[in-house]
C-alpha cells in the first residue's frame, strides 16, 4: 500500500474552526509517534497510537497534526535527513485534531469504489517516513463492517488530494484514497479508553 502520509485533515462538517488540544503522549517501548497518526487515549492520561490490532470498540481521539518535546517545543526535524517524530519511548507532547465532525482522506487497502461509500474500517499499519516525519497508516480493507468500527467512508476523496502534484504517492493511490471521518469519537461520542 503506497500510502498518501497517513490521515489528512480534508474538511470540516458545519464549518469552523477544529478543536485541538495538546496532549502528552506515552513514552514507552514499540510506540513511535509521526504527523498524520489516528490516537487513542490511555488510561494513564497520555496518547497512543491507534495500532492495527487495536479492537475495534476503542475509539479514536483524533489525528495529529504536530509534535513538541518534553519542553513543549515544536519538533523541526532537520529535512531533508530526518522529519519531526518522537521516537519509541521519547517523552514529547502531540497536538491534535480531536474535532468530531472533521473528515480526513487516507488510503483505503484496496480499490475504492461506491461500494465501500458509508463502510466502516479499522486502521492499518503501513511504514512511516522517518524523513518527513509523515505517518505510515491507513484503512483496513479487509475489515467492512457497518456495526462496529473506527472510521467510517464518506466518499471517495476530492478531486484535489487525488491530483495533487506534492504527494509522491497520489498517481498510485488514486483509486484508493476516501475521505473518512472518525465514528464515536473518545471526545464526541464517549468512545472507549484503554
Amino acid at each position: 500500500m503506497a500510502n498518501l502520509r497517513g490521515f489528512v485533515p480534508c474538511r470540516k462538517l458545519g464549518g469552523g474552526k477544529a478543536i485541538t488540544k495538546t496532549f502528552p503522549v506515552s513514552a514507552v517501548a514499540n510506540e513511535a509517534y509521526f504527523i498524520g497518526d489516528a490516537v487513542i487515549a490511555s488510561t494513564t492520561g497520555k496518547l497512543r497510537p491507534l495500532k492495527a490490532g487495536t479492537p475495534l470498540a476503542t475509539r479514536p481521539l483524533g489525528v495529529i497534526l504536530a509534535l513538541l518535546d518534553q519542553n513543549m517545543k515544536p519538533l523541526t526535524g532537520s529535512l531533508p535527513s530526518r522529519g519531526p517524530f518522537l521516537t519509541s519511548g521519547t517523552p514529547g507532547y502531540a497536538l491534535i485534531n480531536c474535532d468530531p465532525m472533521q473528515t480526513y482522506v487516507a488510503e483505503f487497502g484496496g480499490n475504492a469504489n461506491d461500494a465501500v461509500v458509508f463502510g466502516g474500517c479499522k486502521v492499518s499499519a503501513g511504514a512511516p517516513s522517518t524523513t518527513t516525519g509523515l505517518s505510515g497508516m491507513g484503512l483496513d480493507a479487509t475489515v467492512i463492517t457497518t456495526s462496529d468500527a473506527q472510521f467510517r467512508i464518506l466518499g471517495l476523496a476530492p478531486e484535489q488530494y487525488i491530483s495533487n502534484p506534492r504527494s509522491s504517492a497520489a498517481a498510485s493511490a488514486a483509486s484508493s484514497l476516501v475521505e473518512v471521518m472518525m465514528v464515536n469519537p473518545t471526545l464526541g461520542g464517549g468512545g472507549q479508553i484503554i
